[in-house]
C-alpha cells in the first residue's frame, strides 16, 4: 500500500476551512473551527454571524464585515479544501505557508484524487495509467496538477504546464489535502464560556491616531480590546475549573459556567479627524517639517486634548460619542436579541481623555433625565416614588443671573454659549446637546483619568461645595423645634410618652452629587502621570490637604491587599502617628505667642471687614468661608457619585520593588494589561449565579 504524502485530511467527505485576509500581501488564515463549521451548515449561501457575534461573514460576496467596529475594514473571503505547499523563508522549522487553491480548481483535483485512491488501493487496476493524468488549473492555464510517484510515496504536485529540457530544474509544488490541526487563540476559552451578560463601551483616550499606524508597535484600541477579552476568557476559565477540581474532591456539584463579557472599543478619532476637514488641512499647512517625529507626536496625541477644550470640537467629539454608542447599542441587540430579556447589562468604560468625554456624556445624561423628570402637579406636587436626589443648584459664581431667569434650581451640568456661567461640571458647548445614551450604566470605569483636572478648570468644586451646603441646609430645616419635639410627644400612640427622635446634628462632609450610574470608579496608577483624583473636590473648600483621606487600594473583593501592600500601610500608620507626636513636643512657648498674635490679627482684621461691610451695605456679599479643617478625622466618609461603593477613587496596587519614576513612563497605556484591573472586571461583571456561590 503505497503513502501519500501531503494528505492532511483523508476523510471520504472533505470539509471546507473557510479562510480571511485584509490584502492580498497577507497570509490566508483560517476561521474558528465553530465558525467553519457554521458557514458549512449554511452550504455557504446565507449570512452567518462569527467571532461570537462580532462579525458577520458573507460567504456569497466572499467578504466579512464587523459588526461593532465600523472603522475596521472589511475583510476577503474563501473556503478551500486544497492547498499549495510554499516553503516559508521566515521559519526555522521548516513550515509551509499554505495558498488556498480555488474551488472550481479543488473540484478536478479531489476528482483525480480519488480516482487515484480506487487505483492505488487492493482491488484496484495500479497507478500506471493514473499517472499519466493530469488537471490543467482553470484559474492559471499555464499550470497543471497531477499525480506523482517517487517510490513507495505518492503525492498531487502541481507544475508548469510546458516542461523544459525534459523537466530537467522544473519547479513542483506539492498540494497539500486539507488545512490540518490547527488552534485560534482564545477560541476554545471563549466557547466554553457561558451566556453573554455584560457589555463595556470603552472610550479610547488621546493619541489613538498615531497608535492605529502600522509603523507603530503600541497597540490600538481595537487590537487591546481584542487581546483584554481574550485574557478575561481565560482567567475566567482557568479559576472555573480549579473550582470544577475543588467541588469534585469535596464531592459537592459543580459551580455554573462563568458569563462571558463583551468589549466594544469607542472609536471617535477619525470621525473628528478627517483628512478632507479643513482643521487637519489647516494643520498639515502649518506644521514645520524638521523633527517630523516629535511634531507627529504634538499633531497625532497632543492635538486631541487641544481640540476637546475647543467648545465646537468638544460638541463634536460628544456627538460622535454619544452616536456612536446609540448604533452600537441597537446593533448588538439585534445581534443577540434576548440579551436584554436575561437581564444583561451595560457599562462605559474612558481611558484617558476618553475619561472626560464619558464623564462629559453622563452629565448630558444626567442633565435630560432631570430636565425630563416629572415635576408633579397641584393635587400631587411632590412625587414619593421618585429617588432622592440632590438638589441642582448652582455655584456661588453662578448667582449673578439675569433679572429674568428666576429658576435657580434648574443649572444644568453643561454651559452653553449664552449662558455666562462660570462653575460647572460639564463641558462648555456652543449649544445644548439633545441626544444622549440609551441606558444607564452599570458600572463606570475611569482610567488613568484626568477628569480631576478638567474639573478644577470648570470651577466644579465650588458647585459641589455648594450642593453640599444647599443639602446641610435641607436637613437642617427638617429638624423640629422645642414645641414640635413635644407635640410629637404628646401625640405618640397610645398616649404615652415616647421619646423625642434622635437627628443627626455633624456636618455633612460629602458632595450629594452623583452622575446616572450604579457604580462609579476612578482607577489609576500612583505613578501616571496624567491621572488625577476626584474625591477631594467632592469635599468642602476648607477641608486642609491632610485631611483629604487617601485613595482605596484596588482589589476585587476589597479585602486582598497583598502583604507587602498592607506593611506598607501599616508604616505609614505609625509614621503618621509619631509625626504628629513629634511636631507637638516641637511646639515651643514662641510658637504658641506667634500664633496667639497672629490669631488676635486676623479676628481684629475681621471684625474691621464686619463694621466695613455693614457700612456699604454688603455684607451679604462677601460671606466668611466656615473652616473644616479637623471635620473628616475619624470619620467615615461616603461619596454619593460612587453609587454602590462608597469610594470614588483607588488606586493600583504597588509592586514589591517599585520605582515610581520608571513605573510613570508605562503607567498610563498599561492599564488594560494590568492585572488588577482585569481581574477586578472579572468580579465586577459576574452574573448572578456565579454570585449565589461564593
Amino acid at each position: 500500500m503505497p503513502t501519500w504524502e501531503g494528505i492532511e485530511d483523508a476523510s471520504t467527505m472533505l470539509p471546507r476551512i473557510w479562510l480571511t485576509r485584509l490584502k492580498d500581501t497577507d497570509v490566508w488564515k483560517p476561521l474558528r473551527k465553530i465558525d467553519c463549521k457554521a458557514l458549512n451548515e449554511s452550504r455557504g449561501e446565507s449570512d452567518v454571524l462569527i467571532e461570537g457575534g462580532r462579525a458577520t461573514a458573507h460567504p456569497t460576496e466572499g467578504t466579512i464585515t464587523w459588526n461593532f467596529v465600523s472603522s475596521r475594514p472589511p475583510m476577503k473571503l474563501i473556503p478551500a479544501t486544497w492547498f499549495t505547499q510554499t516553503p516559508n523563508p521566515k521559519s526555522k522549522n521548516k513550515e509551509f505557508i499554505l495558498e488556498p487553491l480555488p474551488e472550481v480548481d479543488s473540484l478536478q483535483i479531489e476528482l483525480l484524487y480519488q480516482n487515484a485512491v480506487r487505483a492505488s488501493s487492493s482491488l484496484g487496476e495500479g497507478l500506471d495509467s493514473i499517472l499519466q493524468e493530469e488537471v490543467i488549473l482553470e484559474s492559471d492555464p499555464t499550470f497543471k496538477v497531477c499525480v506523482v510517484r517517487n517510490g513507495g510515496l505518492i503525492a498531487m504536485r502541481k507544475k508548469p504546464k510546458k516542461s523544459v529540457l525534459f523537466g530537467l530544474g522544473e519547479v513542483q509544488i506539492t498540494l497539500q489535502r486539507g488545512y490540518g490541526q490547527y488552534t485560534i487563540e482564545g477560541e476554545d476559552d471563549e466557547n466554553a464560556l457561558g451566556d453573554l451578560t455584560h457589555v463595556m463601551f470603552v472610550i479610547h483616550g488621546i493619541g489613538e491616531a498615531m497608535w492605529c499606524k502600522e509603523e507603530v508597535s503600541t497597540m490600538s484600541m481595537r487590537d487591546e480590546m481584542d487581546q483584554l477579552r481574550m485574557t478575561v476568557n481565560r482567567r475566567k476559565i482557568m479559576a472555573w475549573r480549579e473550582e470544577c477540581k475543588k467541588c469534585e474532591r469535596q464531592k459537592q456539584p459543580f459551580p455554573p459556567l462563568p458569563n462571558r463579557v463583551e468589549f466594544i472599543p469607542i472609536i471617535w478619532f477619525d470621525k473628528v479627524r478627517s483628512p478632507t476637514h479643513s482643521l487637519m488641512s489647516s494643520l498639515t499647512s502649518v506644521t514645520l517639517r524638521t523633527v517630523p517625529a516629535l511634531r507627529s507626536i504634538a499633531n497625532d496625541v497632543i492635538f486631541d486634548v487641544l481640540m476637546y477644550l475647543t467648545p465646537e470640537f468638544c460638541e463634536a467629539i460628544l456627538q460622535c460619542v454619544t452616536s456612536e454608542i446609540n448604533e452600537l447599542y441597537d446593533k448588538f441587540q439585534t445581534v443577540h436579541p434576548s440579551f436584554k430579556s436575561r437581564g444583561g447589562k451595560f457599562s462605559i468604560v474612558g481611558h484617558s481623555l476618553g475619561s472626560v468625554i464619558a464623564w462629559d456624556v453622563l452629565s448630558i445624561y444626567k442633565d435630560i433625565i432631570e430636565k425630563n423628570a416629572p415635576k408633579g402637579s397641584a393635587d400631587d406636587p411632590i412625587r414619593i416614588d421618585a429617588p432622592a436626589s440632590p438638589p441642582r443648584v448652582p455655584s456661588l459664581e453662578t448667582l449673578d443671573r439675569t433679572e429674568n431667569d428666576h429658576d435657580h434650581n434648574a443649572l444644568p451640568g453643561f454651559k452653553g454659549a449664552d449662558d455666562g456661567k462660570h462653575g460647572t461640571w460639564g463641558p462648555t458647548l456652543p449649544k445644548k446637546m439633545t441626544q444622549t445614551i440609551p441606558f444607564e450604566p452599570d458600572l463606570t470605569i475611569f482610567l488613568g483619568s484626568p477628569i480631576g483636572l478638567f474639573l478644577t478648570l470648570r470651577g466644579a468644586h465650588s458647585v459641589f461645595d455648594e450642593m453640599r451646603a444647599v443639602a446641610e441646609a435641607e436637613r437642617a430645616s427638617l429638624i423640629p423645634c422645642d414645641d414640635e419635639e413635644a407635640d410629637m410627644v404628646a401625640w405618640s400612640p397610645g398616649g404615652q410618652s415616647a421619646p423625642p427622635p434622635v437627628f443627626d446634628l455633624s456636618p455633612i462632609i460629602c458632595s450629594p452629587f452623583s452622575l446616572p450610574t450604579k457604580a462609579c470608579y476612578n482607577v489609576f496608577h500612583p505613578s501616571d502621570p496624567v491621572a488625577y483624583r476626584i474625591e477631594p473636590l467632592l469635599l468642602p473648600e476648607g477641608v486642609s490637604n491632610n485631611d483629604i483621606p487617601p485613595p482605596m487600594f484596588l482589589s476585587p473583593d476589597g479585602k486582598s491587599l497583598r502583604l507587602h501592600v498592607k506593611a506598607r500601610q501599616v508604616g505609614d500608620q505609625i509614621f503618621k502617628q509619631f509625626g504628629s507626636l513629634s511636631n507637638l513636643f516641637e511646639s515651643t512657648a514662641q510658637n504658641a505667642a506667634a500664633a496667639a498674635a497672629h490669631a488676635d490679627a486676623e479676628a481684629a482684621r475681621k471684625m474691621a471687614n464686619i463694621e466695613t461691610e455693614k457700612k456699604d451695605g454688603s455684607a451679604q456679599s462677601s460671606p466668611l468661608r466656615p473652616n473644616f479643617e479637623g471635620c473628616i478625622r475619624d470619620r467615615q466618609v461616603a461619596f454619593r457619585l460612587g453609587g454602590r461603593t462608597s469610594r470614588v477613587d483607588f488606586q493600583i496596587q504597588p509592586g514589591v520593588i517599585d520605582n515610581e519614576y520608571l513605573s510613570a513612563v508605562t503607567a498610563h497605556s498599561g492599564y488594560f494589561s494590568n492585572d488588577d484591573i482585569i481581574d477586578f472586571i472579572i468580579f465586577e461583571t459576574r452574573s448572578g449565579a456565579e454570585d449565589s456561590t461564593e
